[in-house]
């Protein structure tokens, strides 16, 4: 099975220390621990980490919600939260960058471990071989209700992330497949599909038009992130 490697960023090394005692504890593997703020999007592009265990306050200039908001647009990396910082404003800015859990300091060694232990089976589950779909070199049959539908990948218009599920867009009709968006990444092998934001995966052939930050596909609006952004004009001939 898959060893989960997690990154600890915290910047009180006793609360460090009983997280990554903790998170051993569940079989997974601290890849590091960092205090400054500022490390940690260096690390994560040149190290493969699984969950992020993310304090608010830290050392250095960027506190935890900047950082969570340049994680989930550049890496999509599940997040926890772990913090002191509890009040009403913190919590609907920690909450916009979309994280797995928002856990209150002090906390108790079960409310870290039932969250993790969540959070590590959905990651695991989400890699698995999906059993709702099937992949053939131009086309996914995906399951509707008690039966397997087919799906041409040049038809999909766009996929959409939903929390642990995906929606795929086609002109006739939309699926829900059980996968994130990341898993549909890996295995859809057509090269007019591509990632152009966190949530989103576009067939570049379906583009009407393309706006500042944008594309528009059959009157839907479609952003794409800026870390994205050159990657995508590479792929597209502007004149």
């Amino acid at each position: 099975m898959k060893t989960i490697k997690v990154l600890i960023v915290e910047d009180e090394i006793i609360i460090a220390r009983d997280l990554s005692h903790y998170v051993e504890e569940l079989g997974c593997e601290v890849v590091n621990i960092l205090m400054d703020g500022t490390e940690v999007l260096p690390f994560l592009s040149n190290n493969h980490v699984d969950i992020v265990l993310m304090d608010i306050m830290l050392r250095g200039p960027l506190d935890g919600i900047t950082i969570a908001r340049q994680i989930a647009e550049d890496f999509n990396i599940p997040l926890i939260y772990i913090t002191a910082n509890t009040d009403d404003r913190t919590f609907e800015l920690a909450k916009a960058t979309k994280p797995f859990a928002f856990i209150e300091k002090p906390f108790k060694k079960k409310a870290i471990t039932r969250n993790f232990e969540l959070l590590v089976e959905h990651i695991l589950d989400s890699e698995e071989m999906d059993q709702d779909q099937f992949l053939l070199k131009d086309r996914i049959f995906v399951r509707v209700q008690n039966r397997m539908v087919k799906v041409h990948l040049g038809d999909i218009l766009y996929i959409k992330a939903n929390r642990a599920y995906s929606q795929i867009v086609t002109p006739e009709r939309t699926f829900v497949l059980s996968s994130s968006l990341s898993t549909l990444e890996s295995r859809l092998k057509a090269k007019a599909l591509m990632r152009v934001h966190r949530s989103y995966i576009i067939n570049l052939e379906k583009i009407d038009s393309i706006e500042t930050g944008c594309v528009v596909i059959q009157q839907h609006t479609i952003p794409v992130g800026r870390s994205y952004w050159e990657s995508f004009i590479g792929k597209v001939d502007l004149i």
